[in-house]
């Protein structure tokens, strides 16, 4: 336990402090020293000592402190914002094994029958994410959890991206959208369906579809909107995607509380990933509204 102070504990005789790396702060010891990592739960001995949170009652072992680092210097680097979603995501099919990912999923599929009708790469992202989580012990790191809940929020952004956006994509493949890669609301999907720009991303999905619903944004004359308008005719439920408590507010919730935060410095803990994971998968998770309001 460390001292009232916040000083390492007596065991532990610090000859050098490192420079600290967010939450993380490494120390060396003067002589090969016992004590259990608070992220993978192993007693370790090592002279180099990393503390997490800046308390001595959660160490880390090397190899621990050297994955949470890479996750820090993503969350700290200058990637632009759909980079660095990426690349903690890459970070966090590299955590696991592909073994605990095939349980997390069996346990998913387990949960809820509708996990059947997520792609499998959604499912992939979903069973990491819950794979990451399971294998964590009570004291890791609030790192951890931040990558975990990007993965959650990819889960997401893969199947809208399925059923919304490239079926649309299908849908304009000989038409006309001049106009719409010239309009603020429509440029960015437009420029996907054109071929000619990256997926779109959850936030320009949601703006897409909140200005497809206002007529204050004036795009009666839309291409893409007209096809758009014919692909949800055939899907009774696709009502919710408009709704402002529906697709686009559940989605700018899950960016603004969640993945924004979750892929910059902010520090997201467990409960926050369980408030994710409910508001992903739970009962009336996004997902599965996703799956209803896009059936037909």
């Amino acid at each position: 336990m460390a001292n009232s102070d916040g000083s390492a504990p007596f065991r532990f005789n610090v000859t050098k402090t490192y420079p600290a790396r967010g939450p993380l702060q490494q120390y060396r010891v003067d002589t090969t020293t016992a004590f259990t990592c608070c992220r993978c739960g192993q007693v370790k001995k090592s002279k180099l000592i990393t503390t997490t949170g800046g308390t001595w009652d959660r160490l880390l072992c090397n190899g621990c402190y050297g994955r949470l680092l890479s996750i820090w210097e993503i969350k700290s680097g200058s990637l632009d914002d759909t980079e660095r979603y990426d690349e903690l995501h890459r970070l966090l099919t590299s955590l696991v094994a592909e073994a605990e990912i095939a349980q997390a999923a069996s346990l998913i599929r387990a949960r809820d029958q509708r996990a059947e009708q997520l792609s499998r790469e959604a499912m992939v992202v979903l069973s990491t994410a819950e794979a990451v989580a399971s294998s964590l012990v009570a004291a890791a790191t609030e790192l951890d959890w931040s990558a975990a809940i990007i993965g959650l929020c990819k889960a997401v952004e893969i199947e809208a991206l399925r059923l919304l956006v490239v079926p649309l994509k299908a849908s304009v493949t000989q038409l006309d959208l001049r106009s719409d890669l010239s309009h603020r609301d429509m440029q960015r999907v437009a420029r996907f369906c054109t071929g000619r720009g990256t997926p779109p991303e959850l936030g320009t999905l949601a703006h897409f579809l909140t200005a497809a619903s206002d007529p204050r944004r004036g795009l009666a004359s839309s291409t893409l909107l007209a096809s758009f308008r014919l692909l949800v005719r055939s899907w009774p439920a696709s009502d919710w995607l408009f709704a402002p408590d529906g697709f686009p507010g559940s989605v700018t919730g899950l960016t603004r509380t969640f993945r924004n935060p979750a892929a910059h410095t902010e520090l997201l803990d467990q409960t926050a990933y369980q408030e994710c994971s409910t508001l992903v998968q739970g009962e009336d998770g996004i997902l599965w509204k996703l799956l209803v309001a896009t059936t037909g």
